[in-house]
């Protein structure tokens, strides 16, 4: 391994959970470049990386999409010198900005793109399959094609990416934006007036708009996203009425457990729930048509 950096490298990237597609390949020139992830789509590019094969041989690599990144020398920390101490520190943070700069114009360019999209959406139909399988109106969404459109902000209401449903529900979002902090304003505009509960999906926060027609509920897209949104409106709004309202699986209890105690937010917990309910009803839509008469899945 210590006789070819470039191999070291690689496993490097591996161990840190940065996984090249079979196709990519390293070039070795000291500059960022950016190639396929193992699980990337057709057309992303998620991977990016430095490596430098002077001595000492070092690099750093990333994956934008998951967050894993790496920063590797080929040699012992405490067994360079002086000079090569200087040159890797050197080297590091030019690594850095160089990353830096490329995540920028990624993100950049997504909410770019993002613009174009939504500009030329058109008003949903309420009709979608999506919107009438989770009997929820079509509210903020547009559509594009056979997709419903909805738009991820900030709380100064900046637009940094779409996420798109389509008619059996997948779903997907914008390549390169940035989702940290952000999402999908699904049951009005957060205001420092009105209480803010904040789901993980759209349908959901939807119907929680319509049970709780005096709060602001929005999308913070996934469980794993609940956190960074209720700090964000925490910072904002240091008086606010914040409620966590996570999925009833084991990760949205999890995840909103740990949202609710970093933003110091109040959680609703699906606990006085019967306890024999179906396996598909997991989050507050799904319980309000379970409650329904004829509703006998939640897709």
């Amino acid at each position: 391994m210590l006789n070819n950096p470039l191999v070291a490298f690689q496993e490097a990237m591996q161990a840190a959970g940065v996984f090249l597609a079979a196709d990519a390949h390293i070039t070795p020139d000291g500059q960022l470049h950016r190639v396929r992830a193992a699980d990337d789509k057709a057309g992303a590019l998620s991977i990016w990386y430095n490596f430098h094969p002077d001595a000492p041989a070092s690099g750093a690599a990333g994956n934008w999409r998951t967050g894993a990144r790496l920063t590797w020398c080929g040699k012992r920390l405490q067994t360079l010198t002086s000079a090569e101490r200087a040159l890797l520190s050197q080297r590091i943070e030019e690594d850095k900005r160089r990353a830096q700069v490329a995540t920028e114009a990624r993100h950049k360019a997504a909410a770019a793109k993002a613009a174009r999209i939504w500009t030329d959406a058109a008003p949903a139909s309420p009709n979608h399959p999506y919107l009438t399988r989770k009997q929820i109106a079509p509210g903020v969404s547009r559509q594009s094609g056979g997709a419903l459109v909805l738009p991820i902000v900030d709380f100064a209401g900046t637009l940094h990416g779409l996420q798109f449903i389509a008619e059996d529900g997948g779903k997907r979002f914008i390549s390169g934006m940035v989702k940290q902090g952000h999402f999908i304003p699904s049951g009005g505009t957060p205001s420092p007036d009105r209480p803010l509960w904040i789901a993980e999906g759209h349908a959901t926060a939807c119907t929680l708009s319509t049970l709780q027609p005096g709060v602001v509920v929005i999308a913070a897209c996934d469980a794993g996203n609940l956190a960074s949104v209720a700090t964000e409106a925490r910072k904002r709004w240091p008086s606010l009425d914040i409620v966590i309202c996570p999925d009833f699986d084991a990760i949205g209890r999890q995840k909103g457990q740990e949202a609710a105690e970093k933003a110091r937010a109040r959680i609703v917990r699906p606990d006085r729930l019967p306890s024999d309910l179906p396996a598909w009803v997991s989050d507050w839509n799904d319980w309000q048509q379970f409650r329904r008469q004829g509703v006998r899945h939640g897709a």
